[in-house]
């Protein structure tokens, strides 16, 4: 459904960059995996109450199209293109109602994405006060603030009707 339609459009997104623009694109992608690994080693403790106390109960009875945007799509797609097929056939699965997200592993997890690769929303959610994180929570949402003024500004006309 939507999700389906937001591959398809990341995908043409990214083929519509020239190979210098598609260079500066994945510089960017490559700021927010960087971001993201920095993310990952100060949050540790923080992960581990995710996959021990939680078990991972973000990723359970969500729409995914409201946590997955059209910009992670772009940056994962972007950086990690062997990626594709495994979204896609993903997203062969979405529902039009709550469900256990469709990147889980077996519909249990570990997630398909790589920890450094993942979508904004899935890397910077906590349940618990993120006080000793905010900077690195920060700096990831604001790398993708710089992926999202990129590819707007380089093809605005792709963008309608998101």
């Amino acid at each position: 459904m939507e999700l389906k339609h937001k591959i398809l459009k990341a995908r043409s997104i990214i083929d519509s960059f020239t190979g210098e623009e598609r260079t500066r694109l994945l510089g960017i992608c490559f700021e927010i995996r960087d971001a993201q690994d920095a993310l990952n080693a100060e949050a540790q403790s923080f992960f581990k109450d995710c996959t021990e106390r939680c078990r991972g109960i973000c990723c359970r009875n969500i729409l995914v199209n409201d946590v997955v945007t059209l910009l992670d799509l772009i940056y994962i797609l972007a950086i990690q293109k062997e990626i594709a097929a495994q979204v896609e056939t993903c997203a062969q699965a979405e529902t039009l109602f709550p469900a256990d997200c469709l990147f889980l592993r077996n519909g249990t997890g570990p997630c398909v994405f790589q920890a450094n690769i993942k979508p904004e929303r899935c890397i910077i959610t906590f349940c618990r006060d993120i006080q000793p994180i905010r900077r690195e929570i920060k700096t990831v949402r604001s790398k993708f603030s710089k992926l999202s003024r990129y590819t707007k500004i380089r093809r605005p006309f792709l963008w309608i009707g998101f």
